[in-house]
Formats: C-alpha cells, structure tokens, sequence
C-alpha cells in the first residue's frame, strides 16, 4: 500500500510528462478504473475486519490512478491527501475492536459492540461517513458543498472523469461509490449493530477460558473447574456474549482516533480549494503538477445528474446494507447460496491468487526444478565438483594400491624409477655425441 500510494504521488509529479502521451494516460485510468471496481467487489464479501478495509484502500488507490489517469490532478492528490485520515481512522478503529475483541477478526463474531465501546464507535462512524461520501452538494442554489473528507475528495473525481469526457471511468466511480457505502455500512451494522455473537468465537471461548482456569499452571482440579465455569457460562447467558464483556482500549490507543476524526471531518472542506479550485490551486500547485485549470472550471459544469451521483449512490448503498444486516439479517446467507459461484468467485478475490498460481508460480517452479536437477546437478556439478571430486576419489584409490607396505614393492618401484632415470640420461648422452 505504501508503494501504491508513492505511485500516485509518482504520477502526479511526473504529470508533464504524462501529459504527452494520451496513451500512457489512457492506460492509467483503464487499470485505475478496473483497479478500484476489483476491489470493491472484493470487499463486499470478506469478513475479516482488517481485509474489509484493506481491499477498500485498494479501491481508493484505484480511484486515484484513473483521477490522474483523465488528467484531474489536483482531484487524485486531494483524494490521496483526505484517504490518508480516514483510512488511517478505520485502520486504526478496527485495531481497537480487535483489541476489544480479544483478537478476533472475524466480523460474524462481533455484533451490539456501540454500547460497549463507544468512542471506537463514533471514531469509526466518523471514518464510515467521510469514506462514503456523506455530504450537502452545491446544487439547487445552495452556494457551498459541505461534507465529510471524502464526500469532496470523490466527489471531485467522478465530476473531473466526467468533464474530461471519460463518462465510462466516471460511471465506474459512481458503481464503487456505491459499493464502497455497502460495505462500509455492512461492516458497522455487522460490529455495532445487533444482536452480539461473541460465545461462537473461539478466540473469546480461549479468553473465557483462561480467565476461569486461573492460568496454564494449574492443577487438573482447577483446569476442570475451569471447563465447569466454561460450561455453565453458556447455560446463563442467553444474550449471545458467551460471559464475555469487550473493554474500550486505553487512552493512549484512542487519541489517534480523536485527532484522525477531526481530519476525517474537515479535512475536505477546509482544503478543497487549495487541491481543485482553479485560481487558488494554480497558486498553491505552482509548476508541481500540471495542473490543468480548464478541466477544474468544467467539473463546476457538468450535469445536475453527475453532481448528485455519488451522494445517491452512496444512500442506495447505505439502503442496501440496512436492508441486509439489519432488517433481514439471513438475507445475505440466502443470496450466497442461491448465487453461490458468484460468491466465490469474490471470496476468492477473482481468483487471482489461483491465477497467477498457475502462470507463474507452477512455471517458475518447473523452470526451477529443471535447472536445477539437469543444469546444477547433471552439468555443472558434475563436471565441476562433483567430477573433480571423482577424479581425486579414483586417483587416491590408485594411488593406494601402490603403497602396499611391502619393502620388495617398494624396492621394484626403485629400481623402475632408477631404470628410468638411468635410460634417459644414456639418451641424453648418445644425443650429445
């Protein structure tokens, strides 16, 4: 994600270069644009705390590629810049409720958690509504928009798509716009909201455990008097808690989580003009990015139906979450199970993973294992030293047949080698003559 996010920061500062090539551009927002629908999809499905919002930071990363990709700067770097506090928001929110939670990830355990810790609580729902886009538009005579961080960073990035005249990249904007607030809310309304589901996880029943257990070092007589407790843990509490009561972090966890919120509020109202708006963003950008002021008069143009978009869309997916995890909360089971190979198709992440199993890592191994038994072993081992290796082997066995021990062996050897020398030095002799 660090690489990512220095990429589009890379490309916004290398933008008068892009800038000369329309192609370069074009792919740009199309893998932008793909980038960010992935992800979405991908997000809607996933129960894991952490992934539900590590894949909606690939998404947004992918709205900032396809924003630079139509030549909106200033939109992508303002983007870049409100995601930072949100996203860290929800990161960090999603550590405190892990925190809590005993270290459970897994959001089909969690449920009725506001009441407990109430400052994670509205510290994430700070992050949910700038992430979504929750905001007033400037349309039907109202004179200033106002929202949280993100409702101006995304909403700047579907109008700047538009007004380039990429209606196919804006459309995609508005589709994860919508998305992106379904599984936002799907992620509050599954930790916050209803009924608590805690005594099926088995990170809480380990916690629950070790607590009534007095520890690992006890005798047997207390590790059964622990299984006891355990037991008649489940029989009194019908409430779904399992005995389990989460704890809001400590204060030096939720500090973050105030100033981050603050950020999270204001941080698109109070900068926008400085990223997007045509006179002072040409003063405050000033050569760093080509900025383009044409395209930042024209996103104030475009149609009522574009202005109003993404605040629709994001109801819709709010609409949609409620529905689904709240109203009728064995909805979702349903639905996957009637369109199971579309669910897996998304758990799976697109399959990928299996993907590029199969291009590249079952190659790569194959390349490797060829390498390695017909060139290491067969080749370059064997006439290397392995070879020299059995060269020395041969000799010395040779060589030890030689040194029999016997003196009459040693004195034929002697009288060879005197025979010898005596031969060559008559030869040298008779020559000289």
């Amino acid at each position: 994600a660090t690489m990512v996010t220095a990429g589009v920061f890379m490309v916004c500062r290398l933008s008068p270069m892009f800038e000369t090539s329309p192609f370069a551009l074009h792919v740009v927002m199309t893998i932008g644009a793909a980038t960010c629908l992935f992800a979405a999809t991908v997000g809607l499905v996933q129960t894991d705390i952490k992934r539900v919002i590590a894949y909606s930071t690939c998404s947004q990363l992918g709205y900032m590629f396809f924003a630079a990709g139509c030549g909106a700067y200033g939109a992508a770097m303002f983007h870049l810049f409100t995601h930072a506090f949100f996203k860290a928001l929800l990161f960090l929110g999603a550590g405190s409720v892990i925190h809590a939670m005993h270290h459970e990830q897994d959001m089909r355990y969690y449920g009725g958690l506001r009441k407990h810790i109430p400052l994670t609580f509205w510290g994430m729902m700070m992050g949910t509504l700038a992430i979504t886009g929750v905001g007033i538009p400037a349309v039907f005579g109202n004179p200033i928009a106002f929202g949280f961080a993100g409702f101006h960073s995304k909403d700047a990035i579907i109008e700047g798509a538009w007004a380039a005249g990429q209606h196919g990249a804006s459309i995609v904007g508005i589709i994860v716009a919508l998305l992106t607030s379904f599984y936002s809310w799907r992620l509050m309304f599954l930790t916050f909201w209803g009924k608590p589901r805690w005594e099926q996880s088995e990170h809480i029943q380990h916690a629950l455990h070790d607590a009534h257990g007095h520890g690992h070092d006890d005798h047997g007589h207390d590790h059964a008097h622990a299984h006891a407790d355990h037991g008649h843990g489940h029989a009194a509490h019908s409430d779904g808690t399992g005995g389990y009561h989460p704890h809001e972090s400590p204060f030096p966890m939720l500090i973050p989580l105030i100033l981050l919120s603050i950020g999270a509020v204001f941080a698109g109202f109070v900068f926008h003009g400085y990223f997007i708006e045509p006179s002072a963003g040409e003063a405050y950008w000033h050569g760093a990015i080509a900025f383009n002021e044409h395209l930042m008069h024209a996103m104030h143009e475009v149609p009522l139906g574009v202005k109003l978009s993404a605040s629709v869309a994001m109801l819709l997916g709010l609409l949609g979450a409620y529905i689904f995890y709240i109203r009728s909360p064995e909805a979702p089971a349903k639905l996957a199970a009637t369109y199971r190979p579309i669910y897996l198709f998304l758990l799976n992440k697109w399959y990928f993973d299996e993907l590029y199993n199969l291009l590249f890592v079952k190659p790569a191994f194959a390349l490797g294992r060829f390498f390695w038994h017909r060139g290491d072993e067969e080749t370059i081992n064997r006439l290397g030293p392995d070879g020299a290796a059995w060269v020395v082997e041969r000799s010395a066995r040779v060589a030890g047949r030689v040194q029999s021990g016997y003196v009459y062996t040693y004195a034929f050897v002697m009288l060879l080698g005197l025979t010898g020398a005596v031969t060559w030095a008559i030869n040298i002799w008779a020559t000289s003559k």
